[in-house]
């Protein structure tokens, strides 16, 4: 494994795609958490853009900044839905934290000659899980300013 890679994917699995979250940046390559805790502008937009599901007008007018590079309006409708969108992110990395650790114990249970890559498996986890826990560094406290409000 790997361990100086700089990003993994952000492991959202659960958003169904279509071809609006296709240009707004649902993709493999560019949904990513960094090593450093940092995430990438996509998967904001993306969060963004399935809470703006209830708001057709909104979710329309953010499509359309995210496509027009009009990043006043851009950030506009982020700072307007910052909570919901760290609420609903936080919610993914602890949820996705608690699968790691689950995991880790399965994989405790199991004999090493019958699964020869296991190690290999349980040292990826550990850099998701280190990578993660990076990023949960990061949203828990903004996260924990709109629980709050």
């Amino acid at each position: 494994v790997d361990d100086t890679c700089p990003s993994t994917f952000c492991k959202m699995m659960d958003i169904t795609p279509s071809s609006e979250l296709r240009d707004i940046g649902l993709s493999f390559s560019k949904m990513l958490f960094y090593s450093t805790g940092e995430v990438s502008e996509e998967v904001y937009d993306v969060l963004l853009y399935e809470i703006l599901s209830d708001n057709p007008q909104g979710r329309r007018e953010f499509y359309n900044a995210c496509i027009n590079g009009d990043a006043a309006t851009k950030s506009a409708y982020h700072q307007e839905y910052m909570g919901q969108t760290m609420t609903k992110l936080k919610k993914h990395v602890d949820s996705f934290l608690k699968n790691l650790d689950d995991l880790e114990a399965k994989a405790a249970t199991k004999d090493l000659v019958k699964h020869p890559r296991l190690p290999l498996i349980v040292a990826h986890n550990n850099f998701v899980r280190q990578t993660f826990m990076r990023v949960k560094e990061q949203i828990d406290p903004i996260a924990a300013q709109y629980s709050y409000m």
